[in-house]
């Protein structure tokens, strides 16, 4: 196995044919026990004939092949000669790397459109995403294997990298915080304050509002994430809570909460980004945060976005480049692995982002870095072994500390199960803002006419998959540049480089998160990284690249990239300026309504004091046309209902704001489930049979039917259920026929 190989255009060849064959099975038998069934002898027979063709003697067809492909510009040029080992591990990834992507997806699902909730969507993204994933995946293993066994170079430089004393990293740290603050923390409070006390505040708004039923079963004593289900990760709920509750447990104070989260997040980050890569990276951060879509974008839905979903990944990123690529083989010690293992646990705590995110940077970060930083193969697997041992204890500790150790297990089940639904296409709302593009060409009475018209946000969409070429683009030179110039690069060559890598591996991964959707929002949440990055990119393509069409076209790009956003931006930036000039005055204003919302702590609230604690707010929710039916449909269940939990079945119309969330919230009832919001659950018809047999089978249970649903699925199985049991049926009616109260 360790002799040398021959006859490597014959291997390649074996190998693409075997990989083209494992694409056709899984096309046209798209069941994944039977492709699996035919992809294992494909691969097994062409590995063996790899080994043979490997281990023979030069074959006239070889030679062949050889100028064939010398005449196509694919001719094989190793730097030494590779061994049996090396060849066969090579031509086995790339087998085993089509064949994951076939049975990843190409192959069914499971899911089909007949399983998705009516108001649903499902649009399968899974071939552009592991596209993503798997085409970079390999060119890193290309790399890899060109420095570690086609063409080995040995040897390591140290980085210089320069040594700041601490007055000046505080200083700078300083500096930072304040600008960040008044460029975007600032603006971002603005909403705590309510614009009018005549008019329903920004807070009252469905992505606030989908938290507050599970937030109210948690204060009603149900286990975290486990029996008050959410989709946005036990940290964030539990966060979220403890804000709530030191707020006057509100609709305003948990609005005002996560607002709080969401300035320290972005403050954090920039005061880490200018600790680790320097002020000017930091500055030129914050200006680009205002250029393309980032976190400061999406502060408005603060329910959804819930910054610490995605902030433990770029923050490994950086760190991991650094770690690996400045300190090299001289970092022996195990407290870093661990410590930055840690911030990926405590992130994966937070929200499932933050734990597959984080596994990504550390497996790309190893294939980039690893080949080069003079490591052995075992330190780096010690150094992996250590992060994941890190990030294991951090999670553990934190769930063991709060929701309890015995759950754990159903933590990452609940976790994996509704990524996994959102990786196959499903979607409590549309996958992507409704674009169109339409081209016509014709000639009239001899006349030649054309004309281009487009709809709805264009640009957001192809920025999202624009930008996603782009970055596996930048990767691929990256890693080239490291396989082939970083052991010979000047200090400060090597210095930007690493900076450049951090950030390159963490926007790329990050964007994983926007590809699976297409609309803004969810394109702007996880771009921490996305604008430092094209603002730094005309430099990398300068400093890094070769002379060459190639490099021309990355600056050219790069810097109309620049150019166009900072044309369509202006506006923006001349807002964000003259927004950080008012930022003291909207400081003063958020501080006051802060503090009158921790006053509100503990004091008893009725339905209007759970939208705000604050009197003088309260009017306009009193007035809308639903508070009245609100107050008193919450009046009559308490009365009857005397503290049981309840199960409220209420219709889903288009306006979300008649969701069952808000009567759970506002009325204080324990849900039988833990379910509180079907509509903003990820969820199948599986998932809802099986929340239907949850209510069925609970004991001294009650369901709330609400008039409008007594021809649902589970008014159905409740029914057939209360023929053999002893059931109380009772009618709620006020101000009008509310509905029936059924218990067992």
């Amino acid at each position: 196995m360790q002799g040398p190989a021959s006859n490597l255009y014959l291997c390649a060849v074996i190998s693409l044919a075997a990989a083209v064959l494992l694409l056709v099975e899984a096309t046209v038998f798209p069941a994944k026990a039977a492709f699996f069934l035919l992809a294992a002898p494909t691969i097994i027979l062409a590995l063996v004939l790899v080994h043979a063709a490997a281990r023979a003697a030069a074959l006239p067809f070889d030679d062949a092949i050889g100028r064939f492909a010398s005449g196509v510009g694919l001719a094989i040029r190793p730097g030494g000669t590779p061994s049996v080992f090396a060849v066969l591990l090579y031509c086995a990834v790339i087998m085993g790397a089509t064949g994951g992507y076939a049975w990843l997806a190409l192959t069914r699902t499971g899911v089909t459109r007949d399983d998705v909730i009516v108001v649903w969507g499902l649009l399968d993204k899974r071939q552009p995403v592991f596209a993503y994933l798997v085409v970079v995946a390999f060119v890193l293993f290309h790399r890899a294997m060109g420095t570690l066994f086609f063409a080995p170079t040995y040897g390591w430089q140290d980085a210089v990298s320069p040594r700041r004393s601490w007055l000046a990293r505080v200083a700078g740290a300083v500096v930072v915080a304040v600008v960040a603050y008044c460029w975007l923390g600032a603006e971002a409070l603005r909403d705590v304050v309510p614009a009018g006390e005549a008019t329903l505040a920004r807070f009252y708004e469905y992505h606030s509002l989908v938290h507050l039923g599970a937030l109210e079963q948690i204060r009603l004593g149900a286990t975290p994430y486990i029996e008050a289900q959410t989709q946005y990760g036990p940290g964030n709920q539990l966060l979220a809570y403890a804000l709530t509750k030191a707020f006057g447990f509100s609709n305003h104070g948990f609005h005002a909460g996560v607002l709080l989260v969401d300035v320290v997040c972005i403050v954090a980050f920039f005061v880490i980004v200018q600790q680790i890569l320097g002020l000017g990276w930091a500055l030129a951060g914050l200006v680009g945060w205002v250029l393309w879509p980032s976190p400061a974008a999406v502060i408005d839905p603060a329910g959804w976005a819930i910054l610490t979903r995605w902030i433990a990944v770029p923050i490994v990123a950086l760190l991991l480049a650094r770690m690996l690529l400045v300190d090299g083989p001289r970092a022996a010690s195990w407290l870093g692995p661990v410590a930055v293992g840690a911030i990926w646990g405590a992130g994966g705590f937070m929200s499932q982002e933050n734990l597959s995110g984080g596994l990504l940077v550390l497996i790309f970060s190893l294939a980039l870095y690893g080949p080069v930083c003079g490591r052995s193969l075992a330190s780096l697997a010690r150094f992996a072994g250590l992060f994941l041992g890190g990030g294991a204890m951090a999670f553990a500790a934190l769930v063991a500390g709060t929701i309890g150790i015995d759950h754990t297990l159903d933590v990452l089940r609940q976790a994996s199960r509704q990524s996994a639904l959102v990786m196959v296409g499903v979607s409590n709302s549309v996958w992507s803002d409704n674009v169109g593009v339409t081209l016509t060409l014709k000639v009239v009475h001899g006349w030649w006419e054309d004309s281009l018209s487009t709809y709805g946000a264009v640009r957001p969409v192809l920025q999202t998959y624009g930008f996603a070429i782009l970055l596996m683009v930048v990767v691929s030179l990256l890693a080239g540049y490291l396989g082939r110039s970083w052991r010979t690069a000047s200090g400060e060559q090597r210095q930007f480089v690493q900076k450049f890598a951090g950030v390159a591996v963490g926007a790329y991964v990050l964007h994983l998160f926007a590809l699976l959707r297409s609309d803004l929002p969810h394109f702007a949440g996880p771009s921490y990284l996305l604008p430092l990055l094209l603002m730094a990119l005309p430099v990398f393509a300068w400093r890094c690249l070769r002379p060459g069409l190639g490099r021309g076209l990355l600056l050219l790009v790069s810097v109309a990239l620049i150019a166009e956003a900072a044309i369509a931006g202006r506006s923006e930036l001349v807002r964000h300026a003259e927004a950080a000039t008012n930022s003291w005055k909207k400081s003063m204003a958020a501080r006051e309504i802060y503090r009158a919302l921790r006053a509100a702590e503990g004091q008893p609230l009725d339905v209007a004091s759970r939208y705000s604690p604050i009197p003088r707010y309260q009017a306009a929710f009193r007035d809308t046309p639903s508070f009245a039916e609100l107050e008193e449909l919450a009046g009559l269940l308490r009365d009857k209902l005397q503290g049981r939990p309840v199960e409220l079945v209420l219709p889903t119309p288009d306006d979300p704001m008649s969701d069952p969330e808000l009567l759970y919230f506002f009325g204080g009832f324990r849900s039988v489930s833990g379910i509180t919001s079907p509509r903003g659950s990820i969820w199948t018809k599986a998932d809802r049979d099986a929340w239907i047999d949850t209510v069925v089978r609970a004991k001294n249970a009650c369901v709330f039917f609400d008039s409008r649903s007594l021809d649902g699925p589970l008014f159905r199985a409740w029914n057939d259920a209360a023929r053999n049991a002893v059931v109380s049926n009772e009618p709620i009616a006020g101000k009008r026929q509310y509905g029936v109260l059924s218990c067992k």
